[in-house]
């Protein structure tokens, strides 16, 4: 199932980015086809993975994904990241998700893009994951009513219920952006 969410659009996307590259940047194109493997390798690794992973090494596959889209948007993918704390520990394939449905579903489809911003800290007897952006947003009653099934997300709050007993708040408003809280009961994820 966590397989199934590497949209098929953005393996072609990047290779069709990284094909461009060779012959315009080498050098980039180095880089990207290193990110994505390494993208790869930990969309394959999270296959066997049962326990939650190192928080630091969600980040760095998120990282990995937003390079490669980075490359395709340029200047119209900002990001930004407020990492306060990061010793805890997380499902695979968490943050990626999201970070992905902010890029697709709000910064790419505003005309002069946006900001993603990746922040956590320590908030009381939480720990708290923030994932912004300023894209055009979505009503979040409709799309509870639309029919659809929303499988990503679902198994992302599932994931994260049942393995950290946490919590997932997407909170969004039309023409302003998408805001996802993810809050971790803090002796649930310590190291």
């Amino acid at each position: 199932l966590m397989l199934s969410q590497i949209q098929p659009h953005f393996m072609y996307n990047a290779l069709n980015t990284i094909k461009y590259l060779t012959k315009k940047d080498p050098k980039s194109a180095e880089t990207a086809i290193v990110k994505f493997s390494n993208y790869l390798r930990a969309n394959m690794d999270s296959l066997t993975q049962k326990e939650p992973i190192p928080f630091k090494k969600e980040l760095e596959h998120v990282q990995n994904y937003i390079h490669i889209e980075s490359l395709r948007f340029g200047d119209r993918l900002k990001v930004e990241y407020d990492i306060e704390y990061d010793d805890f520990l997380i499902p695979a394939l968490t943050i990626q998700p999201i970070a992905e449905n902010a890029i697709k579903h709000g910064i790419n489809q505003k005309v002069n893009g946006g900001t993603l911003k990746i922040s956590s800290f320590e908030k009381n007897e939480y720990i708290v994951v923030l994932i912004e952006d300023d894209g055009v947003g979505f009503d979040v009653a409709a799309v509870k009513n639309d029919g659809r099934s929303h499988v990503g997300m679902k198994n992302i709050k599932t994931r994260l219920k049942e393995m950290l007993n946490a919590e997932v708040i997407v909170e969004s408003a039309l023409n302003e952006g998408t805001k996802v809280t993810i809050k971790i009961p803090k002796e649930d994820v310590s190291q």
